[in-house]
Parts: structure tokens; C-alpha cells; sequence
């Protein structure tokens, strides 16, 4: 049974075009904090596809309950740190650790359940964060198919232009997978997300604004030892 990892980005979007014809499972992680325009990709694959699961993972609980994701750590706002220095208002995390937990085990563990043995997934060499599996490897008894693990961006883009007619226009930004507007992570990388979320969606911004200022808190006391004001 062959699966695909879905995510709504032009990665996974170029993958379907690919696999389409082998009817593959489609599984598709659904946050709670996914922007409008991945709905709208997510629905035109699920109106093309024989079989689509939607998997449901409640990132805003996980937030609550385990921290907000992060590319730099107040250690003392951790799990761990908060068993030596005491409990905190606000809890911090990796945020590998976040993406294991809402997006990657819950797409594994669906995987299992339907019976998938090989998983195709949209994963480029040229991305600056990828998973450590490459094409062929097996995890969890499942094949990891890669089938543009070679390609670059501007080839994919072309792909799907060939395949769809026309580009979303938020495939304009680099982060086109655009799953959880919440997402505090991933900064260096996130800055056009973050500009388009104002411009596009002011009332998903302002929550995003909430998280972020909370992470920031956690790290500012720190940073000033730093020179960093």
C-alpha cells in the first residue's frame, strides 16, 4: 500500500502530480492553526484523490501543555529546567521536538493504521531543514519514497505549473507549507511567512504576536549579557 504525505507546499503539491495516477493514500495533517490558503490546496487534492485522511493534531493544546516551539531556549523554561528552578508562567521548547509530536509521529502512526509500507514524501537535498531519512530509507517498516530529492525549487515550481496551469500566490514565499500560523520557529526562515500573515491574515497575525512576545519574554532576560537589547 503506497501512501503520501501531504502538507499543502509545493513540495508535496509536486509529489501528488507525480503519484496521482497510483491512487495513493493521501494523508494530511491538519493543526487547527492551518492558514486559508493551504485549505484550499488541501481541497483540491481531497476532490481528486480516492482515498484522503485527515489527521487531526491540536498544536494550541500541545503549546499549552508542552511549550512553545523555539529556535533558541530559556533552559530554565523548559521541562527539565523547570525541575531544578521552579515551575513558569510560560514553558518553551524545541521545536523539533514540536513537529515530532503534531506533525511526524501522527503521520507515522496513521501510516501503520492503513496499512501504508511505502510513504512518499516532498523532501528536497537543497533545504536547509529536512528530515535525516533519505530516498529508500525505511522507518517504522515504512519506505521513505523521495522522488524529488534532487530537484531544486525553481523545478518544482515549474512542475507544477505544468501539472496546474498556474501558481498559489503564496507560493511566492519560501515557506509554502503553510500549516501553522502560530508557529514561533524556524525564524531565520520565516520572515516572509510572517510579513505575508500580516499583509494577508491580521487577525492570524495577532495570535502569532501573542506567542512570540511570550517566547520572547523567556529569552530577553538572558540575552542582554549578550549585548543584545
Amino acid at each position: 500500500m503506497i501512501g503520501l504525505a501531504f502538507s499543502g507546499g509545493k513540495d508535496s503539491l509536486a509529489c501528488w502530480y507525480l503519484y496521482r495516477k497510483q491512487n495513493p493514500i493521501v494523508f494530511w495533517i491538519n493543526t487547527g492553526k492551518t492558514y486559508p490558503e493551504t485549505l484550499q490546496i488541501v481541497d483540491e487534492v481531497k476532490a481528486e484523490a480516492s482515498q484522503f485522511v485527515e489527521i487531526s493534531s491540536d498544536v494550541a493544546k500541545s503549546f499549552e501543555i508542552n511549550g512553545i516551539p523555539s529556535d533558541i531556549l530559556a533552559v530554565n523554561h523548559t521541562e527539565i529546567g523547570m525541575g531544578i528552578t521552579g515551575p513558569k508562567n510560560i514553558r518553551v521548547r524545541n521545536y523539533i521536538d514540536c513537529c515530532h509530536e503534531n506533525i511526524a509521529m501522527p503521520l507515522i502512526n496513521a501510516c501503520m493504521k492503513h496499512g501504508v509500507t511505502k510513504l512518499v514524501r516532498g523532501q528536497r537535498n537543497d533545504e536547509t531543514h529536512k528530515a535525516s531519512s533519505r530516498n529508500g530509507d525505511v522507518v517504522f517498516g515504512i519506505k521513505f519514497i523521495h522522488p524529488i530529492e534532487e530537484w531544486t525549487k525553481d523545478q518544482v515550481l515549474q512542475f507544477i505549473i505544468a501539472n496546474r496551469g498556474e501558481l498559489p500566490d503564496h507560493y511566492a514565499i519560501n515557506h509554502t507549507s503553510l500549516d501553522c500560523y502560530t508557529c514561533t520557529a524556524f525564524m531565520n526562515e520565516s520572515q516572509d511567512r510572517i510579513a505575508w500573515t500580516k499583509e494577508r491574515h491580521p487577525e492570524l497575525h495577532k495570535e502569532y504576536i501573542v506567542q512570540f512576545e511570550k517566547l520572547a519574554s523567556t529569552i530577553k532576560p538572558s540575552l542582554k549579557y549578550f549585548g543584545v537589547q
